[in-house]
């Protein structure tokens, strides 16, 4: 049995717990930082679906899609950095957006992983 669901169930899971932390960075005092913290954490799954999926010959199904979500997850963080520190709040906007577009993948990620 392959690790695949497993870790995209996690990518998935997290990143609903990332709109909550978000929501909280917005709405509390705390949550920000979470988020920061946790959305690094998440790179660990969403690198090793991508490996697998190019390394792993169980992982042909779902290769495309991995490969999307981790080029997802690298804009994810190019958004927040380049928008932030350059001071396009525009370009940082497309950071909620573009997690969207991170969980559908992870989603089709599943649905491959899992058949």
């Amino acid at each position: 049995m392959t690790p695949a669901p497993f870790m995209a169930a996690l990518v998935a899971g997290g990143l609903v717990t990332q709109a909550y932390l978000a929501g909280l960075g917005v709405f509390g005092p705390d949550g920000w930082a979470l988020h920061s913290v946790f959305g690094s954490v998440l790179a660990l799954p969403i690198i090793g679906l991508a490996l697998h999926g190019w390394f792993s010959s169980s992982g042909r199904p779902y290769r495309l899609p991995a490969s999307l979500l981790l080029v997802l997850y690298l804009l994810q963080v190019v958004l927040v950095v380049v928008g932030m520190g350059t001071g396009l709040a525009w370009l940082a906007a497309l950071h909620p957006a573009n997690a969207l577009l991170m969980l559908v993948a992870t989603l089709e990620v599943l649905r491959r992983a899992s058949a």
